[in-house]
């Protein structure tokens, strides 16, 4: 399977539980800081589609849940990034060394939507009270999206327009439609991916408890020489790696 659009993101560079509302969202709320997002990302005319949802923890940790699609192939898998140093990653099938071992794609592309969110209504999720139109067109600045191991910039000229509206108190709806340069004369925009998804901004219970068990995860440590990887592979369950990874 050739994995272009994962290729593209390098160059150009997720389903929510049902959460209860628990109160409305403070006016400081940033459209950077959800709790939960997922993410549909469409290229048009080429087949591809990507899902991704990303919940956070409140101990630091992120974990990623991966569907894509090519023309006749689908892929699924998680990424669960611990205490920034380590990546624990399952599914993906043959491709669990190519897609499970980074979080990068996954963490542009939520980078993108919520700085074109940001970019779209400044004032924040609070500001969103009804179904919003937006439209923004910037023929001088970059966006610049970098993830800590990978970074990229879509180019100016870049044309963004859709919707966002609130599905309850403390989540909000988009669909945006992003258009941008490539950089090549002539081409000033030609690339072109449709966002929609659903950001959740409430507090919720993170799916991987620290009772979860290691078994059935693969380790891909960021640095390689990191000094916790030595002994990790005796470890059990979540809660041991995140001690065992706070004392090396």
């Amino acid at each position: 399977m050739k994995w272009i659009a994962i290729q593209l993101f390098s160059l150009v560079f997720l389903l929510l539980p049902s959460l209860p509302v628990v109160a409305e969202l403070p006016p400081e709320t940033r459209w950077a800081d959800p709790s939960s997002v997922r993410l549909d990302v469409d290229f048009p005319g080429n087949g591809y589609h990507a899902s991704w949802v990303m919940f956070r923890c409140q101990c630091g940790d992120m974990l990623i849940r991966w569907e894509l699609n090519v023309p006749g192939e689908t892929e699924k898998g998680e990424t669960l990034l611990v205490n920034g140093r380590v990546v624990l990653s399952r599914g993906f099938g043959e491709h669990q060394q190519e897609l499970g071992s980074s979080l990068d794609a996954p963490a542009l592309m939520m980078q993108t939507v919520l700085l074109l969110l940001d970019r779209s209504v400044p004032e924040g999720p609070t500001a969103i009270s009804g179904d919003t139109e937006v439209a923004i067109e910037d023929k001088i600045n970059p966006i610049h999206v970098d993830s800590g191991t990978a970074a990229g910039s879509y180019v100016a000229p870049w044309l963004m327009k859709g919707t966002i509206h609130p599905a309850s108190e403390t989540r909000r709806k988009f669909d945006l439609d992003f258009t941008f340069s490539t950089g090549n004369p002539g081409e000033e925009l030609a690339g072109n991916m449709r966002l929609s998804g659903l950001a959740e901004y409430a507090d919720g219970e993170f799916p991987q408890p620290p009772s979860t068990q290691l078994k059935g995860w693969q380790l891909f440590w960021i640095n390689d020489a990191d000094p916790a990887a030595e002994g990790a592979t005796e470890l059990t369950t979540l809660a041991e790696l995140r001690a065992w990874i706070s004392e090396n």
